[in-house]
């Protein structure tokens, strides 16, 4: 087998892999969305080891890429429960945000 079909073979084989975990059909479904916040992160080893042999079949360009991809997945897959804890979150904060206002009025009222 030449060169190039050994490198179009294992392009495919890298895309397929890649629709399997992450049910896209590009690179570019995964990269289209703006990442601007960068978040740290502790792992176990055995999660870093995958990671790394994901990046090395070159199904992901980075750890992070891959992070990325299988949180916005996780999300995406149940987004309607998200969106709603996002909304309870919000209506938290509003109910903290008022007690806080209501507790410092109460004890400048002497």
């Amino acid at each position: 087998m030449s060169d190039n079909k050994k490198s179009t073979s294992l392009d495919s084989v890298q895309l397929s892999l890649r629709e399997q975990l992450l049910g896209r059909l590009s690179d570019d479904d995964l990269s289209s969305k703006k990442r601007e916040v960068s978040v740290m992160t502790r792992m176990s080893g055995d999660i870093v080891e995958i990671l790394d042999a994901l990046v090395e079949l070159e199904i992901f360009k980075s750890r992070s890429e891959a992070v990325s991809a299988f949180v916005e997945q996780a999300i995406s897959a149940r987004i309607e429960l998200f969106e709603e804890i996002k909304t309870q979150a919000t209506d938290i904060r509003k109910l903290r945000d008022s007690a806080k206002r209501h507790a410092f009025e109460a004890f400048q009222e002497k």
